[in-house]
């Protein structure tokens, strides 16, 4: 059964095809080979190859005329700038990593110092008590001690916030 298949796709083939598809393919057709358009007059499998190679060959024209590739400098500069761009991510992955440590390090020194801060509260109490017996301004240096807490607290926070913020700002990722 196989042997009969072959046979019969031997005998609808030609030896001539390849140079149909050739002519066709390289625009020489029919004009430049006068020869092989009397064989395609004659023979039905060529001349199917000849039409299709024909609009094979026009959709390869189109396709050519309707493609606009960049300018090979133009690619030459992209490559260039996605290579230098991925050179610097590269180099500033190990910066990102300190500064992300850097950072923590600073808001665990901060917190370190409001608990330190805090703890320490009762002898701003007792330097408040020692002034007013000191002196007679009472009023005000209690209302400077008033004043010296939530203006410490102000400061510490500044401390703690602004590097944390200036971190997220800088951050590239």
């Amino acid at each position: 059964m196989n042997r009969a298949r072959a046979r019969a796709f031997q005998a609808s083939e030609c030896p001539r095809d390849v140079d149909v598809v050739e002519a066709v393919g390289f625009g020489r057709w029919p004009e430049q080979c006068p020869e092989l358009a009397a064989h395609v007059a004659s023979c039905e499998v060529c001349a199917d190859v000849v039409e299709v190679a024909r609009a094979l060959h026009a959709d390869r024209e189109w396709l050519c005329r309707e493609a606009h590739p960049p300018a090979a400098g133009m690619v030459w500069w992209r490559a260039t700038i996605r290579a230098r761009a991925e050179a610097a991510r590269t180099a500033n992955q190990p910066i990102s990593v300190l500064q992300g440590i850097a950072g923590a390090c600073i808001v665990g020194a901060a917190t370190g110092l409001v608990t330190v801060a805090w703890q320490s509260m009762h002898w701003v109490g007792r330097l408040g008590e020692i002034a007013v017996q000191l002196e007679n301004r009472r009023a005000g240096i209690a209302a400077a001690s008033a004043l010296g807490l939530p203006l410490l607290l102000a400061v510490i926070a500044g401390l703690v916030l602004a590097p944390l913020a200036l971190y997220l700002i800088l951050a590239d990722d």
